[in-house]
């Protein structure tokens, strides 16, 4: 089944919509009000949308000559649709629309999903963080990745 993915930024009106989705993505899914740090200005929000229904969104953190990808969180019945991927694309867009050259984040080293979706976007592993993320069975390490956006004059890692 084809979906008819709108890709648009996100407002305050998104809140609830993003903090279910977040729920239903993650153990210790995040409420609308710790999503709303993550909103403009102080970051970028951006959605995924078939008609009026949010089926995913991402969170990247103030934009400068770095960017972080915070969150990212798709329904769980529409993943492995490419949503992932697109709202990963876009937020690249912006961030380098902003000045970005390098964009950073981390992913739980048990979570195959997105690693493979970010490593199909470009990102490459560069640490770890050991126990980043707290779980009910137990702390998990956070694989660290970066992508390089294209500027020549950077120094390689």
């Amino acid at each position: 089944m084809s979906l008819a993915v709108e890709l648009r930024p996100l407002t305050k009106a998104d809140l609830p919509a993003c903090a279910a989705i977040h729920t239903q993505s993650f153990e210790t899914g995040w409420n609308a009000q710790t999503l709303s740090e993550y909103f403009p200005p102080q970051g970028l929000a951006y959605g995924a949308l078939e008609g009026d229904k949010l089926m995913g969104f991402i969170l990247m953190g103030a934009v400068s000559d770095q960017a972080d990808i915070i969150t990212i969180a798709v329904l769980p019945e529409l993943r492995g649709r490419g949503i992932g991927k697109r709202l990963v694309a876009r937020a690249e867009q912006e961030a380098a629309a902003l000045g970005a050259d390098l964009i950073f984040l981390e992913v739980a080293e048990d979570n195959d999903h997105a690693i493979a979706l970010y490593k199909g976007a470009g990102y490459q592993p560069i640490g770890k963080r050991k126990n980043y993320y707290r779980r009910a069975a137990g702390r998990v390490s956070a694989v660290t990745m970066r992508k390089d956006l294209g500027r020549e004059d950077l120094i390689p890692a």
